[in-house]
C-alpha cells in the first residue's frame, strides 16, 4: 500500500502531542529547582513570574509548587498551551497560559523574574531579533528584575548528535522518529521529526507529519556581544546546571541578565 505524503506543520503543531514522550528523559523537578536557586540567588523578593516558550507547560507547574510564586506562562504554539492547561487542571496548578510569540508580545503588565530555557533562544536566528527580545523582557521587568535564559553551544551540538539522531519512541497512537545533524559552516543545528499518529479505526489511514526545528547555535562570545547591546546588566553566566562561570567548554549556558533599579522608565 502506497504510503500517504506527510503533513509539513508548523513547529510544534503535530509534536505537541508527543512531546513530553521526547522530554522523558529530562529531569524537571531538577532544572526546576536550578533556576529556582538561580532567582532566589540574585533578587530579594520573587513574586511575579513569566515564562517564554513554556511548551507543555511542565517547569510552570513545576515552579507553582516550589513557591508562592503568581506565575504567566506563554508559548507561541496553541498546541502546546492546550497541552499545558491540561496539566495545569491536572495537577491543580494556577499557572496562566497564554498564547503569545516571545518576539512580539505585549501583556500590559511587569514581573520580578521573566525566564525562558531549554535553549529556546536558539529558535532565534539573527542579532536583531536577539535584540527585539531582550528588549520585550526588559520593558516587561521591574526595576531590578531578572531576565534568565540559556542557550547551546557548538560543543554542544557536535555531542548531542550522537545520541540524538535516529531517536524514536510513542506514546498511545502517537509515534516518532528524530533525525539529528549539525551544520558548523552555518552554526545551524537540525532536528527532524516524522510523526505518525496510528489510525483508530482497522479502515483508517495514518497520518504522518514532518516537522523541522533549525536552531541557530552561539558561543558565549557572541552572546556576550550581543547582552552588551542590551539595556541589561550582565549578573552572571553560568556553566551548565552548576554556579560555576561558564567558559569555551561549556554546553548549556545559563544567563543572567537585570534591569537595574534605578531604571523604572518602562518603555
Amino acid at each position: 500500500m502506497e504510503q500517504p505524503k506527510p503533513h509539513i506543520t508548523e513547529q510544534y503543531s503535530a509534536l505537541a502531542n508527543i512531546y513530553d514522550e521526547v522530554m522523558k528523559d529530562v529531569s524537571y523537578a531538577a532544572w526546576t529547582e536550578y533556576i529556582d536557586r538561580i532567582i532566589h540567588e540574585h533578587h530579594p523578593d520573587p513574586a511575579d513570574l513569566l515564562e517564554l516558550a513554556c511548551g507543555t507547560g511542565t517547569m510552570a507547574v513545576e515552579m507553582s509548587h516550589l513557591d508562592d510564586y503568581n506565575i504567566v506562562a506563554t508559548d507561541r504554539s496553541p498546541q502546546m498551551i492546550g497541552m499545558a492547561q491540561k496539566k495545569a487542571k491536572k495537577y491543580g496548578s494556577g499557572v496562566e497560559f497564554e498564547v503569545m510569540d516571545f518576539l512580539d508580545f505585549q501583556l500590559g503588565r511587569t514581573f520580578d523574574v521573566i525566564y525562558m530555557v531549554f535553549d529556546s533562544i536558539n529558535y532565534v536566528h539573527s542579532e536583531s531579533e536577539i535584540q527585539t527580545l531582550q528588549r520585550n523582557a526588559f520593558d516587561h521587568l521591574n526595576p531590578g528584575g531578572l531576565f534568565i535564559f540559556d542557550f547551546t553551544t557548538p560543543r554542544n551540538s557536535h555531542k548531542a548528535i550522537q545520541y540524538l539522531d535516529k531517536m524514536s519512541g510513542e506514546s498511545g497512537p502517537w509515534r516518532y522518529r528524530r533525525s539529528s545533524r549539525y551544520e558548523p559552516d552555518e552554526c545551524i543545528h537540525i532536528n527532524e521529526f516524522t510523526i505518525i499518529k496510528t489510525g483508530s479505526e482497522p479502515d483508517e489511514t495514518d497520518q504522518r507529519y514532518v516537522e523541522k526545528h533549525r536552531q541557530k547555535i552561539y558561543t558565549l562570545d557572541e552572546m556576550l556581544t550581543m547582552v552588551a547591546l542590551s539595556p541589561f546588566s550582565l549578573i552572571a553566566a553560568y556553566d551548565g546546571f552548576t554556579l560555576n562561570p561558564a567558559g569555551q567548554k561549556s554546553l548549556r549556558i545559563t544567563m543572567v541578565l537585570q534591569r537595574s533599579e534605578s531604571d523604572s522608565d518602562v518603555a
